[in-house]
């Protein structure tokens, strides 16, 4: 759902969802880019093999908020000559020997690189959401036992980050794509790892409430104590409009706070700072180590409530506590209604 939020024309009201709205103050999905960030993995290369073909599963596998995956080109090395590059979603497995279950998204004819990489980019990029998993078929048609190297599956896993993973597959000892004959026999070797490089990018949510709990925990801790200060008349934060204070959010990195995922802890007031990020420190953090957005310029220089306006008293700000957590997914936690007084 798209999350808004209405501002009462004459006083703040509890944070309530509203229609989508035009113009500026529209809450984006996702940034303009195709993607956000580019990423190369290379996988362990022990020089065990070389032959025709190795097949295996991609998947994205990922607590972040990313909205999708590309994957762009893959790199290999071997004697190479005529290559081509099939993809089949979900996974390699029991699809080995049947073609029509794949897609060609490679042809191309290669000289012999035994010790450099050759990019093999694809015609188009193949994209995969979280939870997404495709089968990746890599294939040389020279003849002979020397088209790529791979390697012997040392492990389940060949690579993974945060947010990527390649898994172990089979080499195929067969010239024909998707042959069922080999030099020995039976043509495909199970437990065989590939061995290369493969590029992809990434693209990245852009926060709004209804994605607020797919952000990491320093993201959402400064989301809802932004949103806490907003509701207080002695704030500076008071006289902007909520529709301003969601846009803002809406256009800072997913990483600004960190990258720690996880919720935060139950019964705990509002937070005066969000967690010290694990990779790099915030802008907004002081030389003292506490976050601007816990300062008294934000929040008033009293914590109390105030003796007018609305919104001053300890029932009203419990309510707009309330209304937060909803907005925010946040249910489930069992905060203090008094955490903005």
């Amino acid at each position: 759902r798209e999350a808004t939020l209405v501002l009462e024309s004459a006083r703040r009201s509890p944070l309530l969802p509203m229609t989508t709205l035009d113009g500026v103050l529209q809450l984006d999905a996702v940034a303009d880019e195709l993607v956000h960030e580019n990423f190369t993995c290379d996988t362990r290369d022990h020089e065990d093999h070389t032959f025709c073909g190795i097949m295996f599963d991609l998947a994205c596998e990922t607590e972040r908020p990313v909205e999708y995956i590309e994957i762009s080109s893959v790199h290999v090395r071997g004697a190479l000559g005529p290559m081509t590059v099939w993809t089949t979603p979900g996974s390699f497995s029991g699809k080995h020997e049947t073609e029509e279950a794949w897609t060609k998204v490679y042809s191309e004819t290669h000289a012999r690189s035994h010790n450099e990489l050759v990019e093999l980019r694809l015609q188009s990029p193949l994209r995969l959401k979280p939870g997404e998993r495709l089968g990746l078929y890599v294939h040389s048609a020279l003849p002979g036992d020397e088209g790529i190297v791979y390697d012997n599956c040392r492990r389940s896993i060949s690579y993974h980050d945060p947010q990527f993973v390649v898994y172990s597959g089979m080499a195929h000892l067969s010239y024909r794509p998707f042959g069922t004959s080999g030099f020995w026999g039976r043509p495909w070797r199970p437990n065989r790892e590939f061995v290369g490089r493969v590029s992809y990018g990434v693209r990245w949510k852009m926060w709004s409430p209804s994605v607020h709990a797919q952000f990491p925990l320093g993201f959402r801790e400064a989301v809802r104590t932004v949103l806490m200060g907003s509701r207080r008349t002695e704030s500076l934060l008071y006289l902007l409009q909520d529709e301003i204070i969601l846009f803002t959010f809406n256009k800072i990195w997913w990483n600004e706070w960190g990258t720690q995922m996880g919720a935060s802890s139950t019964g705990a007031a509002a937070p005066s700072a969000p967690p010290a990020a694990s990779a790099s420190s915030s802008p907004y953090s002081s030389p003292y180590g506490h976050s601007f957005f816990g300062h008294p310029f934000f929040f008033g220089a009293g914590g109390g409530s105030s003796s007018g306006g609305c919104g001053s008293s300890s029932a009203a700000r419990g309510s707009l506590a309330s209304s937060v957590r909803r907005l925010l997914g946040d249910s489930d936690e069992e905060e203090e209604e008094d955490e903005m007084s």
